[in-house]
């Protein structure tokens, strides 16, 4: 018995010293990669403040004067399966905020760009308008390397981003739209 005390308490001591250094890791670790989501936020928010843009039905729209408080900048693709799966949720989100926020697509296809891009708007009934981004010049300055991207700007601050399949009309999303609806 007197032999077994001992290693238990070490093994008590042990473990509580690698949990400690876990915890410590895992603190470090979230703190680089919210530095590192800041760094990449401002570099989206000073690409938004430059951009002009000029939608496939030809209306030219500079973001810093745009008054609506909410624009969604969606980057996709014709060939791009989860952007595709995500339409339907985003036409409801531009449908309840009518007027409140503005949804802009960014298209990355490379070739035939127009026709695929009027092609989808008819097949999903999309209710925003897209922008024709060939040569990846605009997701470039957002720093965009795979579809679907969705950055989610307040007032020219960037609220939300997701990079991958979102459903736009997922409750936790809504509510964060709707606080920051009420920030103005």
């Amino acid at each position: 018995m007197k032999k077994i005390i001992p290693f238990t308490l070490f093994i008590m001591a042990f473990t509580g010293f690698l949990s400690i250094q876990i915890l410590w890791d895992s603190f470090d670790s979230n703190a680089e990669l919210v530095e590192a989501d800041k760094q990449k936020y401002s570099v989206y928010e000073n690409a938004f403040q430059g951009l002009n843009l000029t939608t496939t039905k030809k209306k030219t729209i500079e973001l810093k004067k745009e008054k609506t408080p909410i624009i969604v900048l969606n980057f996709w693709a014709s060939w791009c399966v989860p952007c595709l799966k995500e339409f339907p949720s985003l036409v409801q989100f531009q449908q309840k905020y009518l007027g409140k926020v503005k949804v802009i697509g960014i298209n990355g296809d490379s070739e035939n760009q127009t026709e695929l891009i009027r092609k989808t708007e008819a097949q999903y009934k999309l209710n925003f308008e897209s922008v024709e981004d060939p040569y990846e010049r605009i997701a470039e300055q957002f720093l965009i390397k795979t579809y679907p991207v969705s950055i989610v700007f307040h007032q020219g601050k960037v609220i939300y981003v997701n990079s991958k399949l979102h459903n736009f009309m997922d409750s936790e999303f809504l509510k964060l739209i709707d606080q920051s609806l009420k920030a103005k």
